[in-house]
């Protein structure tokens, strides 16, 4: 594996030129660990270099290290989702580990090493995610980075959550781009009474949820707004 340093910066620069493209994202603050949200849920990302793990029985083994920071302390003890992504920049792949274990391991060490495989992040193809099973057990994710929005638009499938910054309860169900599931209290409290009538204002339901979500998903056309609304419970 081609072994070249990216600084923070970069790898900043390189995640947002997708992420910037989705209405959704925000970008709060930070290099390396950054603060964003994205949906309306926040999220602590940190990027490392991928690099050879140097194992001689296991050539193709690599691997992005956690340093010690005193900043992870905070992030440790905070509610949001911490997430740990290794960067391939000959492949241009992102590695995703499970958000838990990798929260779990914040400053356990002067420096923890999580694996991937090479092979893996040479294979996987634009909109494809593929799930590694490590003989550690981990069993991170391996996608293109142009994907990175597709992979927080399905974050809630790929591991357990257990973190409150990414409650179902906090965010719909995204699919594409498009809200399947109205799932924030808040907004169905604003549309029960105007859906589940005899006589349905069904226009002012679109409005309401169009106006909540603050122009967030730009691929909705009026038929999904109108199929979202007559669907809620």
């Amino acid at each position: 594996m081609k072994i070249e340093k990216i600084f923070p910066e970069t790898l900043l620069e390189l995640i947002r030129k997708e992420l910037d493209k989705r209405s959704c994202f925000e970008y709060i603050e930070g290099v390396q660990p950054f603060l964003m949200r994205y949906d309306n849920v926040p999220y602590y990302v940190y990027i490392k270099n991928l690099s050879s793990a140097f194992f001689k029985d296991r050539p193709g083994t690599t691997r992005a290290q956690l340093p010690k920071r005193d900043l992870f302390d905070e992030i440790k003890k905070s509610p949001y989702i911490f997430i740990f992504l290794g960067y391939d920049q000959e492949n241009d792949v992102f590695v995703c580990w499970d958000f838990n274990v990798a929260k779990e391991r914040l400053n356990v060490g002067k420096s923890v090493s999580f694996y991937s495989r090479i092979s893996y992040q040479e294979e996987v193809e634009e909109g494809e995610f593929l799930r590694i099973n490590l003989k550690n057990g981990d069993n991170p994710i391996v996608f293109k980075r142009k994907s990175i929005c597709e992979f927080f638009d399905k974050i809630n499938t790929f591991f357990d959550v257990q973190s409150k910054g990414l409650s179902d309860s906090t965010r719909p169900v995204v699919e594409d781009g498009k809200i399947k599931v109205i799932t924030e209290e808040e907004l169905l409290k604003q549309l029960r009474p105007l859906i589940k009538i005899s006589s349905p204002h069904t226009l002012e339901a679109i409005s309401v949820a169009e106006k909540f979500y603050e122009g967030k998903y730009p691929k909705m056309n009026m038929r999904d707004w109108l199929q979202l609304v007559k669907n809620i419970d």
